[in-house]
C-alpha cells in the first residue's frame, strides 16, 4: 500500500517535472510578449508626427505639443557638443564620435530641463558637398583629413533626439560658410548672415560661384528644390525633423512685405518638401525679429505667407526675441508678467490668421546689460507669458559662462557643463506639464480673438494653460521629477506692475532679388566648374561629378570630397582627434551705419529684372564684415547679434 501510493507520489513529481519546461517556457513567451512592446515604445512614441489644428502643434495621438527648446552653436557637422563633466569648447568642433555626447547630452536636456526639441543651423553647401574635411575648412584642424558625412551626422542627430523626445529644428543660415570660421572653404565668403544675400533674392560673388560650379548659374529654384527634395528624403524616416526655410531673412525696412523673389523661394521649398509626401512641420519667418512698437514691425507677414501658400498644411510661423542683443532694446519691452503677456497678445493678433507661432531663438547678451536683474525678470515673466498664450520657445545659447559663452556676449544656458546659470534656472522653472491635452477646445479660443481681455484675466483661463506634453514625448525621466522643477510661482507677480516696452533683432540687405528659372530641372550633383561661372550648364545632362572651385583658397588641400579616402564615411569611423589651438585673444568688431526710420511701403514690391548686385557694394545694410574671424572678439560660428534704434533696427551678425 505504502510502495504504491509512493509510487504514484513519485509518478506525480515526474509528471510535474517534466511539464514544468513547457510551462516555464509558455509562462516566458507570455511575459516576454507583453513586456516587449512597454521596451519598445518609449523610442518609437517619443518623437511622433506632429501636425497643426489652428494656433496648436498636437501630435499623433491628439496631444497639445508645446515646443520648448533651445539653440545649439555651430553647423552641422561641427555642432558644438561635450559630454557629461566636461564644458563646451572650441575642441568640441568635427566629432567624429557624436554618438555618446548627443546621449549624455540629450539626456540633461530631457530629464533636467525639459526641453523637447533643438534648433540647428545648416550650410546648404556643405549638405550639398556632403563629404566636408574638417583640415579643408579650418586651419587648426589641418591633423583632421577624414571627411564627415553632413547627411549621416544629420540622421544620427536625428535618429538619437528621437530616444529622448527632442525634435530637431534644421534650418539654413548661409549658402556658403563664412571665411571666419571656414577661411579654407573654397567658396568661403568675407559676409557674414544676411551680408551674403537670401534666396533668389541677390547673393554675393562666392554664394553665385556656389551655384554656378553646382550647375545653377541660372536656375536657382532648380537647386532649392533638390536642396529640399533631398533633405525631406534623407530624413522621411525621422519624423522629429522640422524644416525651417531660413534664419532672420528680411530685406528693406522694419514694415517691408516679403518680396515676390523670397516668396517664390517659400513656394519652391514648401512643394518641393511636400512632393516627396513628408507631413513634417515647415517653419517660415520673416524680418529678423519682432517687438512691440508704434511703426509697424507687426506680425502681419504671417497672412502674406498664409495667401501665398493657401493650401499649406502643417505651417507653423516662428520669429525672434531679444532684450539686448547686444545693444539695448529695452524701452520697447515691459517687464512684469501681465504687460509682457499683453505685448505677446498684441503681436498674436497683429497675425491675421489662426496658426501657430514659436520663438524659436530668444534671449539677452548680458555682457551688454547695464542692471541684469531687469534682464532675468524680463525673461522669467516672458517665458511664463509665451507658456500661458501657447507660443513655443526656444532658449540661446546651449554654452556656458565659463566656456565659450563670453564670445557669444554672455548670451548663455549654462553656468558650466549642463549646469544652469540664473536665465537657464528661469527657464527650467518656466516648465509646466499638460495635463489636459485636448486640442478640440483651444482654437476657439485663439488668443488673437481677445487682444485686451487675455493679460488682466488669470493666465489659468487661456488657451495654453496646457502648453507642454514634454512628459508624454519623454517618457523615461525618472530621474526628474516634475513638481520640484517648477518653483516658479513666488518669483512670478501676478499682479500688474507697470509696464515697459523694448526691441529684438535686426534686419538684413537690400539686396535685389534675382530672376529664377525653371525649377524643375533634375539637380545635378557635384559638377565641374567651368572658367566661367556665368555659364549655364545643360539642365538635361547632369554635370559630371565634384565641382573644382573656380578659386584656390588652399594650393596644399583638395575641396574636392571625391578624393577623400572614403567618399561617405561612416560618422562612427574613428581618426584621432586634434585638440585646435583656441582663438587669439579677441577684439570686438562692429561698423555701425545711420539708421532711418521705416515708411509704410505704398504697393507690393515686384519680381526685379536685373541682375543683383553683390550686397557688399550697396549701402550699410549689405553687413560686409560682419562676421569675425578667430582674431575677433566673436565665435568663429559667426555669432549674429543685432541693434537697434527707435527709428530703425539693424543687423550685425557675428556668429
Amino acid at each position: 500500500m505504502k510502495t504504491n501510493i509512493l509510487g504514484k507520489s513519485l509518478h506525480k513529481t515526474h509528471f510535474k517535472c517534466a511539464n514544468r519546461p513547457i510551462a516555464i517556457c509558455l509562462s516566458a513567451l507570455f511575459i516576454i510578449s507583453m513586456v516587449s512592446p512597454l521596451a519598445i515604445q518609449p523610442t518609437q512614441a517619443a518623437t511622433p508626427a506632429l501636425h497643426t489644428a489652428g494656433s496648436q502643434i498636437i501630435d499623433a495621438d491628439g496631444n497639445v505639443i508645446y515646443l520648448r527648446g533651445v539653440g545649439l552653436a555651430g553647423f552641422v557637422p561641427n555642432l558644438i557638443l561635450w559630454g557629461q563633466g566636461q564644458n563646451d569648447a572650441w575642441s568640441n568642433q568635427w566629432n567624429y564620435n557624436p554618438q555618446s555626447v548627443m546621449d549624455q547630452t540629450f539626456t540633461a536636456m530631457r530629464d533636467q530641463w525639459h526641453i523637447n526639441y533643438i534648433r540647428v543651423f545648416i550650410y546648404p553647401s556643405w549638405y550639398y558637398r556632403d563629404n566636408i574635411t574638417p583640415a579643408q575648412e579650418d586651419i587648426n584642424y589641418a591633423a583632421q583629413t577624414t571627411p564627415i558625412s553632413t547627411k549621416a551626422y544629420l540622421q544620427t542627430l536625428c535618429t538619437q533626439a528621437a530616444k529622448y523626445g527632442i525634435y530637431v529644428n534644421i534650418v539654413p543660415y548661409m549658402l556658403t560658410p563664412s571665411a571666419s570660421s571656414s577661411g579654407n572653404d573654397p567658396y568661403a565668403t568675407p559676409n557674414s548672415a544676411g551680408g551674403q544675400g537670401l534666396p533668389m533674392s541677390g547673393w554675393d560673388s562666392a554664394a553665385q560661384r556656389f551655384l554656378s560650379d553646382a550647375g545653377y548659374a541660372n536656375n536657382e529654384a532648380g537647386f532649392w528644390r533638390w536642396f529640399w527634395t533631398d533633405i525631406a528624403t534623407t530624413l522621411k524616416d525621422h519624423p522629429n525633423a522640422i524644416f525651417e526655410a531660413w534664419n532672420e531673412p528680411q530685406l528693406g525696412a522694419d514694415n517691408t512685405p516679403i518680396p515676390a523673389s523670397y516668396m517664390q523661394y517659400l513656394q519652391t521649398m514648401y512643394s518641393a518638401i511636400r512632393g516627396t509626401g513628408s507631413n513634417h512641420l515647415i517653419m517660415m519667418q520673416w524680418r529678423v525679429g519682432w517687438f512691440p512698437n508704434g511703426y509697424g514691425n507687426t506680425l502681419s507677414w504671417t497672412k502674406q505667407i498664409s495667401d501665398a501658400i493657401p493650401t499649406a498644411t502643417n505651417l507653423v510661423y516662428t520669429t525672434h526675441l531679444y532684450y539686448y542683443a547686444p545693444t539695448d532694446l529695452t524701452s520697447y519691452w515691459a517687464t512684469d508678467y501681465n504687460t509682457l503677456k499683453t505685448q505677446l497678445q498684441t503681436g498674436i493678433n497683429s497675425m491675421g490668421i489662426n496658426a501657430p507661432i514659436v520663438i524659436n531663438e530668444q534671449g539677452s547678451c548680458l555682457t551688454s546689460s547695464r542692471n541684469k536683474q531687469n534682464d532675468y525678470t524680463w525673461w522669467q515673466n516672458l517665458l511664463l507669458a509665451q507658456r500661458d498664450l501657447g507660443i513655443g520657445a526656444g532658449a540661446y545659447y546651449w554654452l556656458s559662462d565659463a566656456g565659450l559663452g563670453p564670445v557669444y556676449s554672455g548670451e548663455t544656458m549654462l553656468s558650466n557643463n549642463y549646469t544652469p546659470n540664473t536665465m537657464g534656472q528661469h527657464y527650467i522653472n518656466a516648465y509646466k506639464p499638460t495635463t489636459n491635452p485636448t486640442p478640440t477646445t483651444n482654437p476657439t479660443t485663439n488668443p488673437t480673438t481677445n487682444p485686451t481681455t487675455n493679460p488682466t484675466t488669470n493666465p489659468t483661463t487661456n488657451p495654453t494653460t496646457n502648453p507642454t506634453t514634454n512628459p508624454t514625448t519623454n517618457p523615461t525621466p525618472t530621474t526628474n521629477p516634475t513638481p520640484t522643477t517648477n518653483p516658479t510661482p513666488t518669483t512670478n507677480p501676478t499682479t500688474n506692475p507697470t509696464p515697459t516696452t523694448s526691441t529684438p533683432k535686426c534686419p538684413k540687405p537690400t539686396t535685389t532679388p534675382t530672376t529664377t528659372p525653371d525649377p524643375t530641372t533634375p539637380p545635378p550633383k557635384c559638377p565641374k566648374p567651368t572658367t566661367t561661372p556665368t555659364t549655364t550648364p545643360d539642365p538635361t545632362t547632369p554635370p559630371p561629378k565634384c565641382p573644382k572651385p573656380t578659386t584656390t583658397p588652399d594650393p596644399t588641400t583638395d575641396p574636392c570630397p571625391t578624393k577623400t579616402p572614403d567618399p561617405s564615411p561612416d560618422p562612427t569611423t574613428e581618426p584621432t582627434p586634434v585638440v585646435p589651438k583656441p582663438p587669439a585673444t579677441p577684439t570686438k568688431h562692429t561698423k555701425p551705419y545711420t539708421a532711418t526710420k521705416p515708411t509704410q511701403p505704398t504697393q507690393e514690391p515686384t519680381q526685379p529684372t536685373q541682375e543683383p548686385t553683390q550686397p557688399t557694394q550697396e549701402s550699410p545694410k549689405s553687413y560686409e564684415n560682419r562676421d569675425s574671424s578667430r582674431c575677433f572678439y566673436w565665435s568663429p560660428w559667426q555669432r549674429h547679434h543685432f541693434s537697434w534704434s527707435r527709428s530703425h533696427m539693424w543687423l550685425t551678425h557675428y556668429r
